[in-house]
């Protein structure tokens, strides 16, 4: 099976609707600490970025090779 961007892409997407549905169920039930929550749920959203290619530039990191 061969898996594209877009199909990558589309799967962040779905995880993090899913988790952002249940985190603050996990989160009042104790399963799941606020702050791990948040965490996981940046981390979710930066790797969307990335495949989007809308990541912002970091410092000193130079995202084309001629500005």
């Amino acid at each position: 099976m061969k898996v594209t961007l877009q199909d990558a892409i589309k799967e962040v997407q779905r995880e993090i609707r899913m988790r952002e549905r249940l985190y603050p169920g996990w989160i009042t039930s104790g399963k799941l600490s606020k702050a791990a929550a948040e965490r996981q749920l940046a981390r979710m959203k930066y790797a969307l970025e990335l495949l989007e290619g809308k990541q912002g530039e970091q410092p000193g990191q130079q995202t084309e090779l001629f500005k």
